[in-house]
């Protein structure tokens, strides 16, 4: 059973059978009979099979609820049996623009000589830290999960930004994330309020920038970010109601890791000494 209950934690969390059974390295079939086996053996429906793919039913939520310590102690066992044969491993996430930023810096977090890997995680989901998906999280909000501890850092502010030389006609321009992608308040914030003047749109927070720095037109950057690219000129005031901290998160327990902590120390230092040289400028 423990390996059905295993596939019903990874099921649950994919939401569908190919990206599940590619996970678990079977075919969707064997995945589904599993799924069917583990019904049958506790008396539960699990999930209702919907065409878009499996939905927990509410007994398959209060199932999930139930293994949440056991999925804990499996991530733990298998860190620590990865950490038997290697080095440890600090994972760090990030949206795309705070993770831009760390790896303009990466020498300053990075050493030849530390005695763990760091694995970076470029995601604008907020992965669980409680599940050890992740050891550090840089975050929009303070963590509401018990177990959790964190630092305010410095506030990130926002400003309209477009490559050094663009005349007027490209400051006109503007760019953004397109509706379906936008899935941070500043993409948000830019569709609300230039979304009809959008001569363009793309996917992705990478391309954004690189379309700025060609030229392509006017676009909100983190100022963190935007006031570092020489290629790129603040081309307006800052927009005050972006304006928010942010939080670095860790595990209660894991943060005394020395590894952990050496890695959060060094991202901590490296915030606040760039955005507080940039907030005096």
């Amino acid at each position: 059973m423990l390996d059905n209950l295993n596939a019903f934690l990874v099921l649950a969390a994919c939401g569908t059978l190919s990206e599940a059974a590619q996970k678990l390295a079977c075919s969707p079939a064997t995945l589904s009979r599993r799924m069917q086996q583990l019904e049958e053996e506790i008396g539960l429906k699990l999930f209702d099979r919907m065409q878009s793919g499996y939905v927990l039913t509410e007994d398959g939520h209060d199932v999930l609820e139930q293994l949440e310590p056991f999925q804990c102690a499996y991530a733990g066992f298998e860190q620590w049996l990865s950490a038997k044969s290697r080095k440890p491993q600090v994972r760090v996430s990030a949206g795309s623009w705070t993770m831009k930023f760390l790896s303009m810096h990466v020498a300053e977090l990075c050493a030849p000589e530390d005695g763990f890997e760091v694995v970076f995680i470029s995601s604008e989901d907020r992965l669980n830290i409680k599940k050890r998906e992740i050891d550090i999280g840089l975050r929009s909000s303070p963590p509401a999960e018990i177990g959790l501890a964190s630092k305010r850092l410095p506030p990130v502010e926002f400003a309209p930004y477009v490559a050094v030389g663009a005349d007027e006609a490209v400051m006109n321009r503007w760019i953004g994330i397109a509706p379906e992608f936008a899935n941070t308040h500043s993409s948000r914030w830019l569709l609300e309020q230039h979304g009809s003047e959008m001569v363009m749109q793309v996917s992705s927070q990478n391309t954004l920038l690189d379309m700025l720095c060609a030229g392509a037109g006017t676009s909100i950057l983190p100022c963190f970010l935007g006031d570092t690219v020489s290629q790129l000129r603040r081309s307006g005031p800052v927009i005050e109601e972006l304006t928010k901290h942010q939080w670095v998160t860790m595990h209660d327990d894991r943060r005394h890791l020395p590894e952990v902590r050496m890695m959060t120390d060094r991202i901590v230092q490296l915030i606040e000494l760039h955005r507080g040289r940039l907030a005096a400028l």
